[in-house]
């Protein structure tokens, strides 16, 4: 009787799922897939799964109850996933090509299977399906000899890569980087070359800087082009009954709507930046532009003075500059992941997380604080030595855009704060009246609205030293105003991490918020014995967190004298 080799019972395992005990839903809009995999053959194959999966007899049975709850990857394309599956299963790459070679690395980098970096890599450039897009994942990589292969492509092949719809697609730093090679030092066959496309080119994601130290010296636009790029970038000036006067702009002015995107920093010269004094900061060079908005990273130095030790921090906030137009009103709602890049093998990236922010230009910034002790030790592998540098990136998805007045607006009438309480077990063991606050605002009513965390127990038995966790809702008064308040209806909410547990919740009903009594809440939401138990649903062990939320609706707001 034929006996099929392990390759070939292997392969029968990934095409056909049986006995698979893990889903993933790969993909993004239409392109969603749901493909079926073997915890015990990922966590073998990369320290990423065995994190992912890793075995916990406690948790068994609440595992199989959620079988059925797929993990998403957003942002791996369906047919990537596959060819990585097929390598981890069998080793076999006949599906690895110039068409996805380079999502195959993303998610290769991603779940850490080095195996395949190589492979990737070794596809030809000339069969890139995108060479651009190639180039930015050489950079985002630090992949240096990649990078340079695929420049030197575009430097021999620009005539044609110019007239590709995925050179329309590049940002304003390639863009700059392409104008300025040595080979396109003519002028003339800049513009010449360039052709149609010239005038696809969106000039405005440019900053003035970019223009006047690359754009300009290029040679590649006309004096009435580059006076039409001036004075739109100065529009807010000028506009009204000057329009007439202005240089006709011969460039889209629209912006692209991309809905995601990943821009990261190196903070350089770690070491010195470090012990510079509290509120130094640094920025990200780079500008990511979406949904018409300007995206960028902060870093700045912050100190917590609770105590006696003042225990510098470095805090990354993520910033949104607004629309370039003169418009006070635009808002947008926005996630993002934050990522402390690690530079050791099998250490884990540090990772901060919000959900639905919403940005607007009274609140445009949000962040989260890294002690840079922990950031500074060489064992923990966040800081780069020889480099002397730290690396973050931030993952982030923007949603609901808008440029006029709005809900999402500052003056709304309600809105979601989210919360997530890190280093939950050591935040347990703290002493009794030991409070967390959220550290980004959200807007309500023209009123600012935080969430407090409060470590609590019942006094009615003297004898009963069990903790609670108390959640309330703050807000805070407008300035110099001693007459304000409002009527607030809210759900507090511990957010679940099961997908069969449902969030645990109360409610408050038309509260006075005002200037005497600006909290309310409930001191004993849920005891940390059933909190911290990883059969209830609630607690992270992973990330070591509990997700807090509150659904708040806002009426009756009163300000100036009673």
């Amino acid at each position: 009787m034929y006996e099929p080799s392990l390759v070939e019972r292997m392969k029968h395992l990934l095409r056909t799922g049986e006995h698979a005990d893990v889903y993933f839903l790969v993909g993004d809009g239409d392109g969603k897939e749901l493909v079926p995999a073997h915890k015990l053959i990922l966590r073998s194959a990369s320290e990423v799964f065995e994190a992912m999966f890793r075995f916990d007899a406690k948790k068994e049975k609440a595992e199989f109850a959620s079988a059925n709850c797929p993990v998403e990857v957003p942002d791996v394309e369906a047919a990537a996933f596959r060819v990585m599956l097929s390598f981890i299963y069998t080793e076999e790459l006949s599906e690895l090509n110039g068409d996805n070679s380079m999502e195959v690395l993303y998610a290769a980098k991603k779940y850490n299977i080095p195996g395949l970096f190589n492979p990737c890599l070794d596809v030809p450039v000339s069969e890139l399906r995108n060479v651009f897009l190639a180039y930015a994942q050489a950079c985002l990589f630090d992949l240096k000899d990649f990078a340079h292969d695929c420049l030197m492509f575009i430097d021999k092949n620009v005539e044609t890569l110019i007239k590709s719809e995925e050179f329309l697609q590049i940002n304003q730093k390639l863009l700059c980087q392409i104008l300025e090679r040595d080979e396109l030092q003519i002028p003339e066959n800049r513009r010449q070359m360039l052709g149609p496309a010239l005038f696809t080119i969106r000039f405005r994601l440019l900053t003035k800087k970019e223009i006047w130290e690359t754009i300009v010296p290029s040679q590649v636009l006309t004096a009435e082009e580059k006076i039409g790029v001036y004075q739109f970038h100065c529009q807010p000036i000028f506009r009204g009954n000057y329009s007439h006067l202005f240089c006709p702009l011969k460039f889209p002015s629209h912006w692209r709507i991309w809905t995601f995107g990943t821009i990261s920093m190196n903070i350089e010269e770690m070491s010195e930046f470090a012990r510079e004094p509290t509120k130094s900061c640094r920025y990200s060079d780079d500008t990511v532009y979406i949904k018409g908005l300007s995206w960028k990273i902060m870093a700045e130095i912050n100190e917590r003075t609770e105590g006696t030790d003042n225990e510098k921090y470095l805090c990354i906030f993520f910033c949104c500059d607004g629309p370039r137009e003169e418009n006070e009103n635009w808002s947008c709602k926005c996630s993002a992941t934050f990522r402390i890049v690690s530079k050791m093998d099998g250490v884990e990236n540090s990772v901060g997380k919000f959900y639905d922010q919403v940005f607007n230009a009274k609140q445009h910034g949000y962040g989260f604080n890294f002690e840079f002790a922990e950031l500074m030790e060489p064992s923990k592998g966040f800081y780069d030595q020889n480099g002397d540098k730290i690396t973050v990136t931030i993952d982030f998805t923007v949603g609901e855009a808008k440029a006029d007045k709005s809900i999402y607006d500052s003056s709304k009438s309600h809105g979601t704060l989210f919360m997530d309480i890190e280093k939950m077990s050591e935040f347990a063991r703290e002493i009794i009246l030991s409070e967390r606050k959220s550290e980004s605002v959200t807007y309500i009513n023209e009123l600012s609205w935080k969430i407090l965390a409060q470590i609590n127990k019942k006094t009615e038995n003297t004898d009963n030293n069990e903790k609670w966790l108390g959640i309330s809702l703050q807000c805070a008064a407008p300035k110099e105003d001693i007459n304000w308040s409002c009527k607030c209806s809210a759900i507090i909410r511990i957010v679940s991490q099961k997908c069969d547990v449902a969030d645990f919740k109360l409610e408050l009903n038309d509260d006075v918020f005002d200037n005497e009594m600006n909290n309310w809440g409930f001191f004993h939401f849920m005891s940390f014995a059933e909190l911290m138990d990883p059969e209830k649903g609630f607690y992270d062990q992973s990330g070591n967190k509990v997700t807090l939320a509150i659904d708040v609706t806002v009426k009756e707001t009163k300000t100036g004298d009673k």
